[in-house]
């Protein structure tokens, strides 16, 4: 018999895994198939809440339900997000995206990955470190590796799961939260700044990955990733013209304060949804 993790309106189940924040779980026929606490989970979202088969012992449940972001009070998020001119239009769009609350580590390691990356590749790359360094769980289902795992591969190993560059990355992550040079719990304490700062000396990490793994495992809703989405969203929507990434998240920060990451995601999501369209409705 499944679980069940309740939830409240507008909350999504399948926006909130499809716009970019994971990139281990796979949707078919309006399932969700994916790995969680060392079990093989599937989610389904039903009209009493989301289901749950693979799991029953109730502090993974909550867990999940934490990880998904299952308490939060998106009702009243989207009705202040509303107050923007261009959230109001794209938010009917949009609605019932939550902010996921991952693992510090395998979110880091991810988002390392999806630098000038593309999320079909992202996804074929995680699989392949999967099956190569993490434990088995059970038959085809794999752990996210652990920091030793990889600080201990090889380059030509690590390129073999489709790294390219980003191998040596990958490697000196590993080895650097291994040895203790990188306090990933420590971060969680730090004021934004401060954490941001601290993840910006890692090799591989970028004003982008930093701000994704602020605001994906650690919540620091003032966090706002610029990509190539947002940017172009921005520009067009906001802007009416060519903008400075620096000069962006600054915008988004005063502009939305705490719910910046909310925002992103709802101007993420629509831009990469609704990119064969001209959107001239929101303009």
């Amino acid at each position: 018999m499944a679980a069940l993790i309740p939830v409240s309106p507008p909350y999504r189940l399948d926006r909130t895994l499809s716009c970019g924040q994971a990139f281990r779980w796979r949707w078919h026929h309006g399932t969700a198939n994916g790995t969680f606490a060392g079990h093989r989970t599937t989610l389904t979202q039903g009209s009493d809440g989301i289901r749950v088969e693979g799991m029953h012992e109730t502090h993974h449940l909550e867990a999940l339900g934490r990880y998904l972001g299952a308490d939060e009070p998106l009702g009243t998020i989207e009705e202040a997000l509303c107050r923007d001119r261009v959230l109001r239009r794209i938010l009917p769009h949009t609605s019932g995206i939550a902010l996921l609350r991952q693992d510090p580590w395998e979110c880091l390691v991810s988002f390392i990955i999806s630098a000038f990356n593309n999320i079909p590749k992202i996804e074929l790359t995680l699989d392949r470190m999967c099956r190569r360094f993490g434990a088995v769980i059970s038959p085809d289902v794999w752990a996210f590796p652990d920091p030793t795992s990889l600080a201990s591969a090889t380059l030509r190993e690590l390129r073999t799961c489709a790294l390219g560059y980003r191998a040596g990355y990958v490697r000196t992550v590993g080895r650097l939260v291994a040895d203790g040079s990188v306090d990933l719990r420590g971060l969680d304490s730090l004021p934004y700044d401060d954490a941001r700062l601290g993840l910006l000396e890692i090799p591989g990490v970028g004003d982008k990955v930093a701000d994704c793994v602020l605001l994906f495992a650690y919540g620091k809703g003032e966090a706002f990733p610029v990509d190539v989405w947002v940017k172009r969203a921005l520009e067009r929507w906001y802007f009416r013209r060519r903008m400075s990434e620096r000069r962006i998240r600054a915008f988004a920060r005063t502009r939305f304060g705490p719910l910046a990451g909310y925002a992103q995601q709802h101007l993420y999501y629509f831009a990469r949804t609704h990119r064969r369209r001209r959107s001239r409705s929101i303009e």
